[in-house]
C-alpha cells in the first residue's frame, strides 16, 4: 500500500477528508517550493499535488498558466521539478501526486519517466491529457512501478466511459467540478453533489474534487460529499501576489491561506 492509500485510510478511520493543495514546482524557485510544501503540511495539508510546468496546458486556467509560464521563462526543466519532489521527500513523508502532461511523459518515455518519478518520491501521476483508452503504454510502464495513474472525470462523462475511468484510475478518482479549465469560482455547480455521488456509487476508491474551490466555505461544502478537496488556482494566486516579496513572505502568506482551508475541509 502506497503513501496516498495509507493517508486516505488514516483519514477515513477518523471520519476526516483530505486537504490537497496544488503548487507549481519551481515557482518561484525549487527551494521556495520545498518551503511552501513544508508550510502547507504544517497547516494541515494531507496530500500535495505538484504541477509540472508545460508550455501548452490542457486543463489549466490563467492563474496556473501564468505560473507555468514563469517557470519556463526561468528555464527550469522537468529534472528541476523532479528535484523539488526529492527535496520534499528528504524532509517529509507527505504523499505527492504529480500533475503532468502526457507530452512530458511521452518525450522521456513512459517507463523512464515513471522510474524517475518514483525515485524522486512521487506516489501518483495525474495526467489530464491521457484518456484511459489510449493509456496502454502508461499501464505497461507502471506494471513494475509503485506509482498510480489518476484519470479525470467530468460532469459530462458518459456512463460507459465513467466505468472505464473508475476501473483504471488509482489510487483515487479526480472529479472535475466544472466543464472548463481550472480557476477560482464564485459559486460551484449545483449538480456537483449528484455527480460525485454517481462516481462513488461505482467504486470504493477515494473521490476527490478539484477545479474552482477557492474559499473555506466552498471547501467545507465539497468535503461534505467528497473524500478530498483540491485547492489550486486560489493558492497559486497567493504565491504569485507575493512573488516579489521574497520566500519568507510567500511562505507566511501560504500559511495564512492554507490554515483556514484545512480547517474547513476537516470540519
Amino acid at each position: 500500500m502506497g503513501r496516498i492509500e495509507k493517508r486516505f485510510d488514516q483519514l477515513k478511520a477518523k471520519g476526516a477528508k483530505a486537504f490537497m493543495p496544488f503548487v507549481t514546482a519551481c515557482d518561484p524557485s525549487p527551494e521556495t517550493t520545498v518551503e511552501i510544501v513544508s508550510a502547507l503540511e504544517d497547516s494541515g495539508a494531507d496530500i500535495i499535488e505538484l504541477g509540472f510546468a508545460y508550455s501548452d496546458p490542457i486543463a489549466d486556467g490563467p492563474v496556473i498558466q501564468d505560473s507555468y509560464a514563469k517557470v519556463l521563462e526561468s528555464r527550469r526543466t522537468v529534472d528541476d521539478a523532479l528535484s523539488v519532489a526529492e527535496g520534499i521527500r528528504k524532509r517529509s513523508s507527505i504523499p505527492l501526486a504529480a500533475m503532468v502532461s502526457y507530452s512530458i511523459v511521452w518525450k522521456r518515455k513512459p517507463a523512464e519517466f515513471a522510474a524517475a518519478a518514483a525515485r524522486a518520491g512521487i506516489d501518483a501521476l495525474i495526467i489530464p491529457d491521457l484518456p484511459p483508452e489510449e493509456a496502454g503504454d502508461m499501464f505497461d510502464a507502471l506494471q513494475s512501478s509503485p506509482l498510480g495513474v489518476v484519470f479525470l472525470v467530468t460532469p459530462n462523462t458518459d456512463a460507459r466511459r465513467l466505468e472505464r475511468i473508475v476501473a483504471a484510475s488509482r489510487p483515487f478518482i479526480y472529479y472535475v467540478s466544472v466543464v472548463g479549465t481550472t480557476g477560482a469560482r464564485i459559486q460551484l455547480p449545483g449538480d456537483l453533489s449528484a455527480g460525485v455521488r454517481k462516481v462513488k456509487s461505482l467504486t470504493d476508491k477515494p473521490v476527490v474534487v478539484g477545479f474552482g474551490v477557492s474559499t473555506p466555505a466552498q471547501a467545507a461544502s465539497v468535503a461534505q460529499i467528497a473524500d478530498g478537496v483540491i485547492v489550486g488556482s486560489a493558492l497559486v494566486r497567493v504565491i504569485s501576489e507575493h512573488r516579489r516579496d521574497g520566500s519568507r513572505a510567500i511562505v507566511d502568506a501560504v500559511r495564512a491561506f492554507a490554515g483556514p482551508m484545512a480547517e474547513a475541509v476537516k470540519g
